[in-house]
């Protein structure tokens, strides 16, 4: 029989705890035997309480347990981490490269940490200057992470290792240690509608995994249905359809251009995205560019002097709540040549990816939407598309690029090119039998509802409450100021 170890640190999301607990239900009706490993307030904070909430851990760990206990886990079969004391010297940082370089014994954990700061504040200019306090705070949370499973590995002699996404700091450790020792493990993350997906030895951000997923279940998919449910998703995506995932397009004008465009100009629209998210993943670096308003300068600032050239910079909705690095680079861009649209403007993105004679992109999905409306497309950076052939233009240098711009009646690629992708996003995963996510409040696992806290969750904050230590040093890491008793009941859910 296989021995797996999980790795359940994710009570605070309704949404992974249920597809956590959907997985290991799953486990028990296969020839498995599995013990979970859960923080208990050990870890010094975490992406789903990065200030250390001793409220938030007890409903954290109450809520875990209470699921745990429904699929039937023997309290035998729950490890909790341990304490390690950590000694380590750690540099100078000056720049983010080096923290995503740091290694300790040998394993990178600078990923990780680079990951959650740059999640906390959505600032990738990360160093010791500006976060000293939480870089320490995230490193010796890491090796303790470390040095917990190079312990539970040696003794209790897995197959696999079973975690959630793998990206941030108190996680990504053990994938970098599994890939060393060649242990298998298995990344969980939430999939299509009403699913869940296993990318096995990978995370699941890798654009390479993706698409062979992608092309296989392309391939599997049938030939009587599968074009029509990916234009389907195109066509929902356009139309604003919060049913498939969020709609980032909903609150906008439709049909709204801006005021001052002129369609007799070659006009270029520029769809950017946040910087935040796959910032530390290897497979999403380009050789062209370190940050997308480096690109853009250099883009604008070519044309600068073309007056039958004007770009729009179309900032992505999701950074509408940001005020971070890249938002106030955008703020003192000054060419006469382009017009920025903010992220919470109503200007329609749909309408100007229209009536501009061509886009250019950094990932979002929004390259590859505007070719499927039969509009050219221009991908910089990299996209979970980026090796699906002909739907996208890929320069490899900036002269290649700016020959694309200047080039009139540049023909669109193809639309039949772009329908493994909207496919695959609209069928991914592994249908749940258990768990029904219905938000935060509604969401049930065996019909039953997934509570905010357990009577459980009483006892467990007393208990977490002999922490206020740890709690107060999170917080000044974090916030840079000191805890007050208002912040008592400050945590997310």
């Amino acid at each position: 029989m296989k021995k797996y170890l999980i790795y359940s640190n994710t009570g605070l999301s309704s949404r992974q705890i249920g597809l956590t607990a959907e997985y290991l239900e799953t486990l028990n009706h296969e020839e498995v035997e599995f013990k979970i490993i859960m923080c208990n307030g050990v870890l010094a904070n975490c992406y789903f309480n990065p200030l250390h909430n001793s409220i938030a851990c007890a409903s954290c760990q109450s809520r875990s347990l209470h699921l745990l206990k429904e699929i039937g886990v023997s309290s035998k079969d729950i490890i909790s981490l341990k304490q390690h004391e950590v000694t380590c010297d750690l540099p100078f940082f000056n720049n983010l490269q080096e923290v995503l370089d740091y290694e300790f014994e040998g394993i990178n954990i600078g990923r990780g940490v680079a990951s959650s700061v740059i999640s906390y504040y959505r600032d990738y200019h990360i160093n010791s200057k500006k976060y000293h306090d939480v870089l320490e705070l995230e490193i010796k949370k890491s090796i303790n992470v470390l040095s917990n499973f190079k312990e539970l590995i040696r003794t209790e002699s897995p197959d696999k290792i079973g975690l959630f996404n793998g990206r941030f700091s108190e996680i990504h450790p053990l994938l970098e240690y599994c890939k060393s020792i060649g242990l298998d493990f298995v990344s969980l993350e939430s999939g299509s509608v009403g699913t869940y997906e296993l990318f096995e030895n990978s995370l699941p951000h890798s654009i390479k995994y993706r698409h062979q997923s992608m092309i296989e279940l392309w391939e599997k998919g049938s030939e009587l249905t599968k074009k029509q449910v990916a234009h389907d998703w195109f066509k929902k995506k356009r139309n604003r359809d919060d049913s498939i995932e969020i709609s980032f397009t909903k609150n906008q004008e439709h049909n709204a251009l801006p005021l001052n465009f002129k369609s007799e100009l070659n006009n270029v629209l520029i769809l950017n995205s946040s910087e935040d998210e796959m910032k530390v993943i290897e497979e999403f670096a380009t050789e062209l560019f370190d940050t997308q308003n480096e690109a853009i300068q250099r883009i604008v600032s070519e044309f600068e002097r073309n007056q039958a050239v004007h770009f729009y910079l179309r900032i992505h909705p999701n950074l509408g709540k940001v005020d971070n690095v890249q938002m106030k680079e955008i703020d003192q861009f000054q060419f006469p040549n382009l017009t920025v649209i903010g992220p919470n403007d109503p200007i329609d993105t749909y309408a100007l990816m229209d009536a501009c004679d061509k886009s250019i992109v950094f990932g979002s999905t929004s390259g590859i939407e505007a070719t499927y409306w039969g509009k050219t497309s221009i991908l910089l950076g990299k996209s979970f598309y980026f090796y699906l052939e002909d739907t996208c233009y890929k320069p490899q240098s900036y002269e290649e690029l700016f020959e694309l711009i200047i080039t009139p009646d540049l023909s669109p690629k193809s639309q039949e090119a772009c329908l493994p992708y909207g496919y695959y996003f609209s069928t991914y995963g592994i249908k749940t039998k258990y768990f029904d996510y219905q938000g935060l409040k509604n969401s049930t696992f065996k019909g039953k509802r997934i509570r905010k806290w357990y009577p459980s969750t009483v006892f467990l904050a007393i208990k977490y409450l002999f922490q206020f230590k740890k709690w107060a040093t999170a917080y000044r890491a974090v916030t840079g100021n000191r805890w007050k008793l208002r912040d008592f009941f400050r945590y997310k859910i």
